[in-house]
């Protein structure tokens, strides 16, 4: 990460009941980021390259917004399975800077340590005026956005798993 004075930076570490590697899969999913993620419009894969097995580059165009304010910008995600972090860095857009990271502590089989930190800074002072409070509110808003859908995907496994044993179980 950078600093400078026009840098705004956002950093949650939060405790979740989830494995790590499940809760990477989830951030690294940016198409379904529209069904979950606060004020996520669109999200279109450009580009999706695994670099080598536990590493990959995914390039996106994502469209964030809140009624008239729309911001739509491109995006490259590192994803490297072997630090357990997916850095995502805008390509173009209305960012002079944006650098979001995520990194997962395993704190046991079922628990992880997630750390989510952002940091940006618009090329438009009045885009900065008005869009910068807001969007220290979605990065807020985000973690416990993936913790919900990630606690929302667990209990469907579940129920699926126990449906399967019933069935198993009847006939």
């Amino acid at each position: 990460m950078r600093s400078g004075a026009g840098l705004t930076d956002v950093r949650i570490v939060r405790p979740m009941r989830h494995g790590w590697s499940e809760l990477f899969a989830l951030v690294l999913d940016v198409e379904r980021y529209p069904r979950f993620v606060p004020h996520c419009r669109d999200v279109r894969v450009l580009l999706r390259d695994a670099v080598t097995p536990t590493r990959s580059v995914v390039v996106s165009r994502m469209t964030v917004g809140w009624s008239a304010l729309q911001v739509g910008y491109a995006n490259r995600t590192v994803a490297d399975y072997d630090r357990r972090s997916i850095k995502v860095d805008a390509i173009d857009g209305p960012f002079r800077y944006l650098r979001v990271a995520w990194d997962f502590e395993p704190q046991s089989r079922e628990r992880t340590t997630v750390s989510f930190a952002a940091e940006y800074e618009f090329s438009n002072p009045l885009l900065a005026g008005l869009a910068s409070r807001l969007f220290g509110a979605m990065f807020g808003e985000i973690v416990t956005a993936f913790e919900r859908q990630a606690d929302s995907l667990a209990r469907s496994a579940r129920r699926a798993t126990e449906d399967y044993r019933r069935v198993a179980t009847t006939t």
